[in-house]
């Protein structure tokens, strides 16, 4: 016998807490409510909170885990599904070994749902901060298709490729960013307090000075007078933009115009061309149909060109058109992709032709990124050094 410690609500509406002894927790809760008690928190010594605890701390502190905690909690939960353990006994000991608190909650919670009777897509879903549409939609199809370890197992490949994705791009931005900071605070330093040094030395000299010359010391005096001025203008700009974002096609114009860059736009491109391969191959592998694949593909995307584009091959797709015709009426995908994705239709294979795409684009995307970079870091410097 074990002891739980619980809280509960009786048919008058008084909560009590006290503790009860059991062989198991289910057995605590059954004996709670055959009491006519509804239990708000039954908990054992070293396990987790049941739901309704745990929902009140997700209440108080709704964050995403972070990419890694996500990773390694789609990956463990995929070996363990694999290895036979059930869903709820593997949910079980994630809310116990989860390096995130939030998604020790998050699998507390999802255990409780599954032992309701939900599946595990169902108890997901009911976490739409932690789990999107597409990480749901191929757990339901993996379910549905007795293949869950499988989906899980091709959502690790997924976050793990876009993971290194995303680290690959922030660790080449680093020595650019900092480069471009230094540079900043350096030339502020020098029109604040250096400028206008010499600017005193030019007065007591009454010496005529040079268009060039006068520029600088205008400019300095200006950012000295109306620093706070150039602040909130650019605070200001900031802020309609973030709240325009989605609203008169700003964000598609700005996206249009940074795919025509000439390197940025051949980054941008394939970064985007592979994110789409990975999550509709992985989507129609475990049998999502390709009209709702299309839909969550296009919500794992990133560039609203891109979104756009995928979005309006949907009702073309079911009227009847090929994929590969839909999704060239946009501007966004590359004439290999599109060559690849229509030569899988016609063969039948298009989930492996999706699959050789992203592996191309995978090569080419860290090419690109170099070359980016390559590009950027001497031409920072020369424009550090005009200045």
């Amino acid at each position: 016998m074990a002891r739980f410690r619980y809280r509960a609500v009786g048919n008058d509406g008084a909560v009590s807490e006290d503790v009860v002894d059991a062989p198991d927790l289910e057995a605590a809760v059954a004996q709670l409510r055959s009491t006519e008690q509804l239990p708000v928190e039954v908990t054992p010594d070293g396990e987790v909170p049941d739901v309704a605890s745990l929902a009140s701390r997700m209440r108080r502190r709704v964050r995403t885990p972070s990419r890694e905690a996500h990773l390694r909690f789609t990956r463990e939960l995929a070996t363990m599904i694999a290895a036979d353990v059930s869903v709820d006994r593997a949910l079980e000991i994630l809310a116990q070994s989860a390096g995130s608190n939030v998604l020790s909650d998050v699998a507390g919670m999802m255990r409780t749902r599954v032992r309701e009777g939900q599946s595990l897509a169902q108890a997901a879903a009911a976490h739409p901060n932690t789990f999107s549409p597409f990480y749901c939609a191929t757990l339901r199809a993996g379910e549905a298709g007795g293949r869950l370890a499988a989906a899980l197992a091709s959502l690790a490949r997924y976050q793990e490729r876009m993971a290194y994705l995303v680290n690959a791009v922030q660790s080449a931005l680093i020595y650019p960013t900092l480069l471009a900071l230094a540079a900043l605070v350096s030339l502020a330093i020098l029109l604040v307090y250096v400028v206008p040094q010499f600017d005193q030395l030019f007065r007591e000299a009454a010496a005529t000075m040079p268009w060039s010359t006068r520029a600088v010391i205008g400019v300095s005096r200006f950012t000295i007078n109306y620093g706070w001025l150039i602040l909130l203008v650019g605070l200001g700009i900031w802020l309609y933009l973030r709240m325009n974002w989605h609203r008169l096609g700003v964000r598609v114009s700005l996206d249009k115009k940074v795919l025509r860059l000439p390197v940025v736009g051949d980054v941008v491109r394939r970064l985007e061309t592979e994110r789409f391969a990975h999550a509709l191959g992985a989507l129609l592998r475990n049998g999502v149909l390709l009209p709702d694949a299309l839909a969550l593909a296009a919500d794992s995307a990133r560039s609203a060109v891109f979104v756009q584009t995928v979005r309006s091959s949907i009702n073309a797709v079911k009227s009847g058109s090929t994929l590969a015709a839909a999704l060239a009426r946009g501007s966004a995908f590359p004439a290999v992709a599109l060559e690849l994705v229509r030569v899988g239709e016609e063969g039948g294979r298009l989930v492996e032709m999706l699959d050789g795409l992203a592996m191309s684009n995978a090569t080419e995307t860290e090419t690109a990124i170099k070359r980016f970079v390559a590009i950027l870091e001497p031409s920072l410097i020369v424009a550090i050094g005009v200045v």
